[in-house]
C-alpha cells in the first residue's frame, strides 16, 4: 500500500517536473495587466480630482469626484452623475490636508502600489486603490496613486495621513459615497 502511494506521488511530481514550457492548454491563463494606467479625469487647472476604486482590475467600480477652488464638485460613477456646490472651504481643507503632508510638488507623480517596492517595501492585502490629481494652475499637477494595502515607507504614511483625513470630512465623504446630490443642504448634515 504504502509502496503503491509513493509510485503515485512520484508519478505525479515527474508529470509536473516534465512541463514543457510551451505547454500552456492544460493550465489556466493569466489574468491579463492593464494596459495602462487609471485615466483621471483632471478638471480645470486648479482643480483637486480624486478617485476611488474598490479593487485593481478592468470592470472595477471607480467614484470620481473633481472639486474646482470655489466649492463646486462633481461626482461621477457608474450610478450616474451628480453635482453641486459644497459648503464652507471643502476646497481649501482637502488641498491643505495634502500640502500638510509635504504633497505639494509640481509636476510629479507618485506611485505607492505593490508595483513601486521604493514607496511600498511591503504589500500587506489589497485595499482601496485612490487615484488623486492635485491641479496646480499654470504649472503641471501632481498624481499621486496609493493602494491601502501598502506599508512601510515614508510615502506611505504620509499617503495615509491624507486619506485619514480627508475621511473625516463629511461633506466630502458624502460626496463620495453618493449620499448627497444637488437638491441636498449639505451643510445641516451633521
Amino acid at each position: 500500500m504504502h509502496r503503491t502511494i509513493l509510485l503515485v506521488a512520484v508519478g505525479a511530481l515527474a508529470a509536473c517536473a516534465s512541463r514543457e514550457p510551451d505547454d500552456t492548454s492544460r493550465y489556466a491563463p493569466l489574468p491579463a495587466l492593464p494596459d495602462a494606467p487609471y485615466q483621471l479625469p483632471t478638471g480645470g487647472p486648479d482643480s483637486i480630482s480624486i478617485a476611488i476604486m474598490d479593487c485593481k482590475i478592468a470592470g472595477c467600480p471607480v467614484v470620481n469626484v473633481l472639486l474646482d477652488p470655489d466649492n463646486y464638485w462633481q461626482r461621477t460613477s457608474e450610478d450616474g452623475a451628480y453635482s453641486g456646490i459644497a459648503p464652507g472651504d471643502l476646497y481649501a481643507s482637502v488641498k491643505s490636508a495634502f500640502e500638510e503632508q509635504g504633497f505639494d510638488d509640481v509636476g510629479s507623480e507618485l506611485d505607492i502600489t505593490k508595483d513601486n517596492a521604493t514607496a511600498c517595501p511591503q504589500y500587506l492585502q489589497r485595499g482601496l486603490v485612490y487615484y488623486i490629481h492635485i491641479g496646480r494652475g499654470d504649472q503641471a499637477g501632481q498624481r499621486i496613486n496609493y493602494d491601502t494595502g501598502c506599508s512601510g515607507s515614508l510615502d506611505t504614511r504620509r499617503a495615509e495621513f491624507v486619506t485619514d483625513a480627508l475621511a473625516e470630512m463629511t461633506d466630502l465623504t458624502h460626496i463620495i459615497d453618493g449620499a448627497v446630490t444637488l437638491e441636498d443642504d449639505m451643510g445641516d448634515e451633521e
